[in-house]
Formats: structure tokens, sequence, C-alpha cells
């Protein structure tokens, strides 16, 4: 079975160039306690792609910021049911704050901020991220702010 979904998703980058990971809800029905965007989802019907991304900040992080587009990509990964693919069109946005958050606990487990290379590290090392994440750091798409 194909599920197809339109989502938007934003990297918060701190002064320091550090980014914030969320580490999803131990009991969400998909991907629990894997770490992900900083905050993102589904876009709803006739909803902008950056409104829906400063939606998902506000609802996710209670933050408020400024969002800029990176760019739009398509995947097809194996969801969380081996008998559903997921298929995907991802607008990636960046963000400056620098914290604090208020995480919505019905979502989110923590938001913590890393390094680039340490996050690279755990990926190597095992550590569970969401496959939309994970394929847009193979793509190149996670860099510091300014770098784009």
């Amino acid at each position: 079975m194909i599920e197809y979904k339109k989502s938007s998703a934003v990297l918060v980058f701190n002064d320091k160039g550090e980014l914030a990971l969320q580490l999803r809800a131990a009991h969400d029905d998909k991907f629990p306690s894997h770490w992900d965007f900083s905050a993102g989802g589904g876009i709803d019907d006739g909803e902008d792609d950056a409104l829906a991304a400063r939606r998902e900040l506000h609802e996710e992080l209670g933050i408020d910021a400024d969002v800029e587009f990176i760019t739009k990509e398509h995947y097809t990964y194996p969801a969380w049911d081996p008998s559903i693919t997921r298929e995907v069109d991802l607008s990636v946005f960046k963000a400056h704050h620098n914290g604090p958050f208020k995480p919505d606990p019905d979502e989110v487990e923590k938001v913590q901020f890393f390094g680039l290379e340490t996050i690279g590290e755990m990926m190597q090392s095992g550590v569970k991220f969401h496959p939309e994440f994970r394929l847009s750091w193979e793509k190149g798409i996670v860099v510091p702010a300014g770098n784009q």
C-alpha cells in the first residue's frame, strides 16, 4: 500500500550553528523515539508550505520564527509498517532561534541542539532518525544557516 502526503519541515539553527532536533514522543504511532527535524508535519489542504512550517514550529516547539525556503524534495521510503510505502513531497525550511522551547508533550519528548558533526556520528552509530530527516541529511540539505 502507498501512503502519500505533503509536508513541511524546519531546521532551526542557533547562534553557534547548532541544529535543534526533536526526539519524537515515545507514544507516537509513527516513528516513536526517533530524532527528527526541529519541527514538521503535514500541510493542510489549501495551506501554503511556509505557513505550515511556521504553524508546526508553534505547535510542536512553542515558538514563532521566520522561515526561509531551502528546497522541495520527493521521497519514497518504507513506513513504520512494512506493508506501507510512504511517498512524500517535503518542503524544507530553515529558521533561527536560540530557545528556550516549549515542546508539545503529545508529539515531542525533548528538543536538543547538536553540532552537525555530532549528528553525523549519531547516524553512523545507529541512533534512530526519522527517514525523511535521514534522506535529507544524505542529500546534503542539512547545512548551517547561511551556507545554502
